[in-house]
């Protein structure tokens, strides 16, 4: 699964593989970012044992814990780059706004903001995952040495057919959230 999404971590930075700016932005992505991140902890025996806390029979994590997963991403191919992950106090809102629609849950403890991924939010996840399989298998599959999409030499990706695809996917997943996105970053 890690493969997968550091496959990908372009996209959902909201660029391409050479870094340039696609349509979906990193604010259309915003939301898929950190349901993955934290659904990525809680999925990995590495990320748990390593962020992750047991709490009423869940693993959680903190806010600071899943911006250090995101972070690790650095260290896996092919891009090599961080998910993009706010400070602390905007990620803390995200998360509350997601756990607002079930697909997270917020706990505090000793002075910590705890979050783990809820049922709901693992079976949208999963589903953004099968998506990103497909894709990190075309790259992988794809016999052409590059491919010119929209004036940018990707990896043999066809960025177009990709972007449409994500952008309708992950519109699905922010459209409970269009007037929060709008204002998240506005404090």
């Amino acid at each position: 699964m890690i493969k997968i999404i550091a496959a990908v971590v372009p996209i959902l930075n909201g660029r391409d593989s050479s870094g340039n700016i696609i349509h979906m932005g990193p604010h259309m992505t915003k939301i898929p970012r950190y349901l993955l991140v934290v659904f990525l902890a809680k999925s990995s025996e590495m990320f748990r044992l390593a962020q992750g806390r047991p709490i009423d029979s869940s693993i959680y994590f903190t806010i600071y814990g899943l911006g250090e997963v995101a972070a690790k991403f650095k260290q896996f191919g092919p891009y090599h780059q961080a998910i993009h992950y706010d400070r602390t106090k905007v990620a803390g809102r995200v998360y509350t706004m997601i756990s607002n629609k079930d697909l997270v849950t917020i706990t505090k403890k000793e002075g910590e903001t705890y979050v783990t991924i809820t049922e709901k939010g693992e079976g949208v996840s999963k589903k953004l995952i099968q998506e990103f399989k497909e894709i990190a298998d075309l790259s992988e599959s794809d016999t052409h040495e590059s491919y010119i999409a929209k004036g940018v030499k990707s990896r043999g990706l066809d960025l177009q057919g990709i972007e449409k695809r994500l952008t309708e996917k992950i519109a699905d997943v922010n459209s409970q959230f269009a007037d929060e996105l709008k204002t998240i970053e506005e404090d």
